[in-house]
């Protein structure tokens, strides 16, 4: 019996509105159209409903071996792949493979600018977010594991080919022992996959796998063969790079600076809010606009300037409401406000 017991997605619900998605755009059961910057929380990186992936899927002769190997041509040494139903079911899977590997019991994990939390001693596995993470970074979490002899696992559900079109790895030079990607990979639908070195791919137990739906895989082998000819990632982050530099400037000059900041990698761009009621005030003035935002700003392949544009121009009208909300307020002296004198009568 696997260690690392997974949970079932629940089912759909039935009825109710349903959206419609085509590249960077949705239209809800009324037929009004938002412009889409959540993405299936960013896993539509080539964009919604893409032409080449549903004719993959509907054409349904891919199979795991297929999608497995267009993962392996991706990434840095062609490591071993194993799909399950679902990212959330990839990590458990790959820290149960390295305690297996390791004898030992503990995972820990490995945070930007202080090292290992909790300490190394009897690590099996240590987990690295590479989002944002620099290069010399990545290379200290890479001799933190060698040093304790704990697996380095890099969890890219986020980060995935959105920063690199060779992922993290091919960005920064540095190779985990094991990686964890979900559903990017199939540009939306629930997919998870664990790759790396082969003695750690077969110390996974079949029983922490759930099975991968056929579709998924379907548009995991076509998704992953679009990103190997064309990249996105280079355009994604001239995208994001532009949108961050015209923001910042934007706060910086109403005001908002003190309360706002789009940061974070540009092939994600995060706002930051120095206060719960900002947050707020942003999420009710982009929906306004047509906007669909959430949290970090999902850029892919279906957006382009226009779009850019478009939310550039929303800030442009939101961030002085931030700035009214942060700026400090005029305390007036008591002693300078005239009251009036007592009415005749009143005691």
């Amino acid at each position: 019996m696997g260690r690392a017991a997974f949970i079932a997605s629940p089912p759909a619900p039935r009825g109710g509105p349903r959206l419609r998605a085509q590249g960077c755009r949705l239209w809800d059961a009324d037929g009004a159209e938002r412009l889409d910057f959540d993405m299936a929380g960013a896993a539509a990186l080539l964009g919604h409903a893409h032409p080449v992936v549903e004719a993959a899927v509907a054409a349904g002769v891919a199979t795991a071996h297929d999608a497995a190997a267009a993962l392996s041509t991706l990434l840095p040494r062609a490591p071993r792949v194993r799909f399950t139903a679902d990212e959330a079911q990839a990590l458990p899977a790959a820290i149960d493979a390295a305690r297996r590997a390791t004898g030992r019991r503990r995972a820990a994990v490995w945070e930007s600018g202080a090292g290992i939390f909790g300490g190394v001693a009897d690590a099996a596995a240590i987990v690295v977010d590479p989002l944002g993470v620099s290069p010399a970074e990545l290379a200290r979490a890479r001799a933190d594991a060698d040093a304790c002899g704990a697996v380095l696992v890099f969890d890219e559900g986020l980060s995935g080919f959105r920063v690199h079109e060779r992922g993290v790895q091919g960005l920064s030079g540095v190779t985990p022992d094991l990686s964890v990607f979900g559903a990017q990979l199939a540009n939306g639908r629930a997919l998870g996959a664990v790759a790396g070195a082969p003695e750690l791919i077969d110390a996974i137990d079949d029983e922490d796998l759930a099975p991968p739906r056929p579709d998924a895989l379907c548009a995991a082998a076509a998704t992953l063969a679009l990103l190997d000819a064309a990249p996105v990632a280079a355009r994604v982050a001239v995208l994001g790079a532009e949108l961050q530099a015209e923001v910042t400037r934007l706060a910086e000059a109403s005001g908002a600076a003190p309360g706002f900041s789009l940061a974070g990698d540009p092939s994600l761009p995060t706002p930051l809010f120095g206060a719960p009621w900002l947050e707020g005030l942003w999420l009710r003035e982009m929906a306004a606009r047509g906007l669909n935002v959430i949290g970090p700003h999902a850029l892919s392949a279906a957006h382009g300037e226009p779009e850019i544009a478009r939310l550039i121009a929303a800030y442009a009208r939101i961030l002085p409401m931030m700035a009214d909300e942060v700026r400090p307020r005029t305390s007036v002296r008591r002693d300078l406000i005239a009251l009036p004198a007592r009415p005749e009568g009143l005691a």
